[in-house]
């Protein structure tokens, strides 16, 4: 059996500067959900209709002879041929840009899917399970994703939270769905078995940013562009190491954001703070989770109870 690699502790001088650096995560191209267009105010549907027209123009500069489709039911994506194409994500990379860089960064992302080549006439056979397996890895989703996606292959873990599995590529991941499923004929238990084991091999090289929460107690952020920080929370071999670095026999944790494993020891100072920094990373984004708060110990990991979140403040 191959072995785990610990993870990397790495000190930090206070808590604002743990915090503070996990702010900075690079957005990554991942798929991403979008949301229609009326359930923005008009001030947000005009700012989404002004950058929406800014990509347009570029295509039809760039890529004139491209087939683009748009929805003004749905702002957020746009259709470039045969992908479908989450503004968000670019949005969020060109928010402070401007000029030349802003577009070339825009260009960047529309370039491999305005020149991507047609699917062939006959469509390639199904992935096999065994060719499949070792991209798979084991993944975090908000209950919502299983609304937009009836179809997601997925159990319940929290009243937010969905286990998803992922088949992972270089840039993206793919959520396994039902026609997926079950073209591999194995059960959900061995697929969620493999893609747990092969997300721990892949996290063998992670980071955990311990600090000092004041007079007493430790925080830790476990935060990268992996798109896999946040599923981290289902396995026992990273949540053991952050327990010890913490130095209790049972930490508080929450996934704010795919991208963002929070935890503190359970005796820290500030629990309502720790908290308030949950909701905030949840709600700033990019691809939220939950502010949910967990606690974990050897006896393994659950929701707070009532007196828990009442002295978190919640």
């Amino acid at each position: 059996m191959d072995s785990i690699p610990p993870a990397r502790f790495v000190s930090a001088l206070s808590r604002r500067r743990v915090i503070g650096g996990s702010l900075l995560l690079l957005t990554a191209s991942l798929p991403a959900n979008s949301f229609p267009a009326k359930n923005f105010p008009s001030q947000k549907r005009a700012s989404l209709l002004t950058f929406r027209e800014e990509v347009l123009s570029i295509l039809r500069v760039d890529y004139p002879a491209v087939t683009v489709t748009v929805d003004d039911d749905d702002l957020e994506q746009i259709i470039i041929g045969r992908f479908t194409l989450f503004l968000g994500n670019i949005r969020q990379k060109v928010t402070d840009l401007i000029g030349a860089e802003r577009r070339a960064v825009i260009v960047n992302y529309l370039h491999p899917l305005a020149t991507a080549k047609p699917l062939p006439a006959t469509p390639a056979p199904a992935e096999t399970f065994p060719k499949a397996s070792v991209r798979l890895r084991i993944q975090l989703v908000p209950i919502e994703y299983r609304e937009q996606v009836p179809t997601l292959t997925c159990r319940r873990f929290s009243e937010r939270l969905l286990v998803a599995y992922a088949l992972d590529e270089e840039k993206r991941y793919q959520l396994v769905t039902h026609s997926i499923f079950e073209g591999w004929g194995v059960d959900q238990a061995t697929v969620e078995r493999v893609a747990r084991r092969n997300l721990e091999l892949a996290s063998g090289d992670i980071q955990v940013h311990v600090s000092a929460t004041g007079k007493s107690g430790y925080f830790a952020t476990l935060a990268n562009e992996s798109g896999y920080a946040a599923a981290c929370l289902l396995l026992p071999m990273v949540m053991d190491q952050i327990q010890e670095g913490l130095g209790t026999q049972s930490i508080v944790a929450a996934v704010p954001t795919r991208d963002v494993l929070i935890a503190w020891s359970s005796n820290s100072e500030g629990k309502d703070r720790l908290a308030s920094i949950v909701t905030m990373y949840m709600r700033k984004g990019p691809y939220g989770r939950s502010d949910e708060l967990f606690s974990y110990s050897k006896d393994g990991i659950r929701p707070l109870n009532s007196h828990e979140l009442t002295e978190h403040g919640r």
